[in-house]
């Protein structure tokens, strides 16, 4: 049997009409609704917005104005170069069995990788001598002036004035005619355990006062101190000339302390230096 394609149509525009009818009456029953021509409707419209959008964007002209020069940059406040002069040295004595190094933690006045000074060990029998702590053997001819043989036991002597000297130019070069700081004056000592107390004793003896020239007798020196009472009173030095207000009086090497603030440390164990 033949149709024309008039029929054809007809009949496949009626199989799409049930098969649409047929969908519809499911999503009733099944009560689903079928969302892709709406997601079809809202894909066409976003690619229709952005579209223009897009095009909107690459016409319209931005009115701007360049400025003619960079502004200049503000100016970088740096803070003053402290005075080396006001700030804690850290001056440090090392005392080693055979030697004493002089140097500084601040590093202005020697390191301990390369001290200031060095002093070697004297005292040998034969050597000049004003009292026994400058023997090694413990014993001073008070006929020679010489280190004699004794019957102590050997401990180690060094040239106790030198050291003396040596802190007492930092100290005159760097605060004389200024006033010193109380926190200026501190000192550090650091032994060896195996030095001995009388070494250390006269090691400390030449960090706090001058020391008298040889043969002379030691005099006492003016110490720093933060007394409140002595702050009060009108005059900035002791009656008994022994205690002086570092904030008020200028540091006179000749009669105040060297370093008078003596910290300990154990920072040193090495025999065989």
């Amino acid at each position: 049997m033949e149709y024309s394609a008039q029929r054809v149509r007809a009949k496949t525009r009626a199989a799409v009409k049930r098969r649409e009818d047929q969908i519809e009456q499911d999503e009733i029953e099944s009560g689903e609704l079928n969302l892709i021509p709406y997601l079809d409707m809202v894909t066409n419209l976003m690619l229709f917005l952005l579209a223009s959008i897009s095009a909107g964007i690459i016409l319209v002209q931005i009115d701007t104005q360049l400025p003619d020069k960079r502004p200049d940059s503000p100016v970088t406040q740096t803070q003053p170069t402290p005075n080396p002069d006001e700030q804690p040295l850290g001056i440090v004595v090392s005392i080693y069995p055979t030697k004493i190094d002089l140097w500084s933690a601040s590093g202005l006045e020697g390191t301990l990788a390369q001290p200031k000074l060095t002093f070697p060990l004297t005292g040998n029998i034969g050597d000049s001598c004003d009292g026994p702590y400058m023997c090694q053997t413990n014993k001073c001819d008070a006929e020679t002036a010489k280190c004699v043989q004794g019957e102590a036991i050997l401990q180690p002597v060094f040239d106790y004035r030198a050291v003396n000297r040596a802190l007492l130019e930092i100290t005159t070069r760097r605060y004389a005619g200024k006033k010193r700081k109380l926190e200026l004056f501190q000192g550090t000592l650091m032994a060896d355990g195996s030095v001995p107390y009388a070494t250390l004793v006269a090691v400390i003896a030449a960090m706090r006062c001058p020391l008298p020239a040889f043969g002379k007798e030691p005099e006492s020196c003016m110490l720093p101190t933060d007394d409140a009472e002595l702050k009060k009173a009108t005059d900035p030095v002791s009656p008994n000339k022994k205690l002086f207000d570092p904030e008020r009086v200028a540091y006179d090497p000749k009669t105040m302390a060297v370093f008078s603030d003596i910290l300990f440390s154990t920072g040193l164990e090495t025999g065989s230096q």
